[in-house]
Protein backbone atom coordinates (compact mmCIF):
# COMPACT_ATOMS: atom_id res chain seq x y z
CA UNK A 1 0.00 0.00 0.00
CA UNK A 2 1.19 3.52 -0.29
CA UNK A 3 0.63 5.92 2.47
CA UNK A 4 -2.66 7.69 0.77
CA UNK A 5 -4.03 4.20 0.67
CA UNK A 6 -2.38 3.10 4.26
CA UNK A 7 -3.93 6.65 5.81
CA UNK A 8 -7.19 6.46 4.20
CA UNK A 9 -7.32 2.94 5.42
CA UNK A 10 -6.37 3.54 8.84
CA UNK A 11 -9.09 6.29 8.68
CA UNK A 12 -12.00 4.37 7.39
CA UNK A 13 -10.89 1.18 9.02
CA UNK A 14 -10.48 -0.65 6.05
CA UNK A 15 -7.80 -2.49 6.95
CA UNK A 16 -6.94 -4.70 9.37
CA UNK A 17 -4.86 -2.95 12.40
CA UNK A 18 -1.89 -4.69 12.64
CA UNK A 19 -1.16 -4.75 8.72
CA UNK A 20 -1.63 -1.02 8.99
CA UNK A 21 1.05 -0.80 11.84
CA UNK A 22 3.44 -2.70 9.47
CA UNK A 23 2.97 -0.15 6.71
CA UNK A 24 2.82 2.43 9.39
CA UNK A 25 6.08 1.66 9.63
CA UNK A 26 7.94 1.46 6.70
CA UNK A 27 6.28 5.82 6.11
CA UNK A 28 8.57 8.77 7.01
CA UNK A 29 6.97 11.14 9.46
CA UNK A 30 7.45 13.98 8.18
CA UNK A 31 5.41 14.02 5.05
CA UNK A 32 2.61 16.78 3.71
CA UNK A 33 -0.73 15.86 4.16
CA UNK A 34 -2.06 13.66 1.93
CA UNK A 35 -5.38 12.95 3.30
CA UNK A 36 -8.15 14.72 5.53
CA UNK A 37 -9.84 13.72 8.65
CA UNK A 38 -12.90 15.30 9.31
CA UNK A 39 -15.52 15.26 12.04
CA UNK A 40 -17.76 13.09 10.25
CA UNK A 41 -14.53 10.48 10.29
CA UNK A 42 -14.64 10.65 14.07
CA UNK A 43 -18.17 10.69 14.40
CA UNK A 44 -18.33 7.56 11.89
CA UNK A 45 -15.46 6.03 14.58
CA UNK A 46 -17.41 6.43 17.58
CA UNK A 47 -20.69 4.70 15.44
CA UNK A 48 -18.83 1.44 15.26
CA UNK A 49 -18.18 1.79 18.99
CA UNK A 50 -21.31 2.52 20.20
CA UNK A 51 -22.59 -0.17 17.82
CA UNK A 52 -20.13 -2.89 19.30
CA UNK A 53 -18.91 -3.35 15.78
CA UNK A 54 -15.15 -2.37 17.22
CA UNK A 55 -14.33 -2.15 20.19
CA UNK A 56 -12.55 0.22 23.19
CA UNK A 57 -8.85 -0.91 22.14
CA UNK A 58 -9.18 -0.76 18.46
CA UNK A 59 -10.49 2.34 18.71
CA UNK A 60 -8.05 3.71 21.14
CA UNK A 61 -5.06 2.01 18.58
CA UNK A 62 -6.73 3.72 15.61
CA UNK A 63 -6.63 7.24 17.16
CA UNK A 64 -3.45 6.36 18.79
CA UNK A 65 -1.89 5.84 15.24
CA UNK A 66 -3.32 9.38 13.73
CA UNK A 67 -2.23 11.29 16.68
CA UNK A 68 0.69 13.34 16.30
CA UNK A 69 0.93 12.57 12.44
CA UNK A 70 2.25 15.39 9.91
CA UNK A 71 0.75 13.05 6.74
CA UNK A 72 -3.23 13.48 8.31
CA UNK A 73 -4.69 16.60 8.28
CA UNK A 74 -7.26 17.77 10.41
CA UNK A 75 -10.65 19.29 8.21
CA UNK A 76 -10.42 22.79 7.73
CA UNK A 77 -12.28 25.01 10.10
CA UNK A 78 -12.47 21.75 12.67
CA UNK A 79 -8.97 21.29 13.16
CA UNK A 80 -8.97 22.24 16.86
CA UNK A 81 -12.19 20.09 17.91
CA UNK A 82 -10.77 16.98 15.96
CA UNK A 83 -7.45 17.13 17.79
CA UNK A 84 -8.71 17.10 20.91
CA UNK A 85 -10.84 14.25 19.66
CA UNK A 86 -8.09 12.50 18.48
CA UNK A 87 -6.25 13.06 22.00
CA UNK A 88 -9.27 11.92 24.14
CA UNK A 89 -9.69 8.86 22.46
CA UNK A 90 -5.72 8.19 21.94
CA UNK A 91 -5.51 8.81 25.61
CA UNK A 92 -8.14 6.82 27.90
CA UNK A 93 -5.73 7.12 31.10
CA UNK A 94 -5.88 10.58 30.80
CA UNK A 95 -8.90 11.23 29.60
CA UNK A 96 -11.26 8.50 31.07
CA UNK A 97 -12.47 4.90 29.46
CA UNK A 98 -14.29 5.34 26.00
CA UNK A 99 -17.74 4.12 27.05
CA UNK A 100 -17.57 6.62 29.84
CA UNK A 101 -16.46 10.01 27.56
CA UNK A 102 -18.26 9.03 24.41
CA UNK A 103 -21.34 10.86 24.94
CA UNK A 104 -18.84 14.00 25.60
CA UNK A 105 -15.97 13.43 23.22
CA UNK A 106 -15.26 15.02 21.22
CA UNK A 107 -17.54 18.13 21.80
CA UNK A 108 -18.80 19.83 19.01
CA UNK A 109 -18.91 15.97 16.78
CA UNK A 110 -22.22 13.90 17.11
CA UNK A 111 -22.72 10.57 16.40
CA UNK A 112 -25.37 12.26 14.04
CA UNK A 113 -22.91 14.43 12.03
CA UNK A 114 -23.40 14.40 8.40
CA UNK A 115 -21.34 16.15 5.67
CA UNK A 116 -21.66 19.63 5.49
Amino acid sequence: MDRRATLSALNKFDAPLEELRAALVELDWDSEPVITLSRVDIAAMLRRFTSGEVDARTVEARADAIECREDIQFEWGDEDVIASAIHDLANPTLQGQLNVIVPNVPAGISLVTKPR
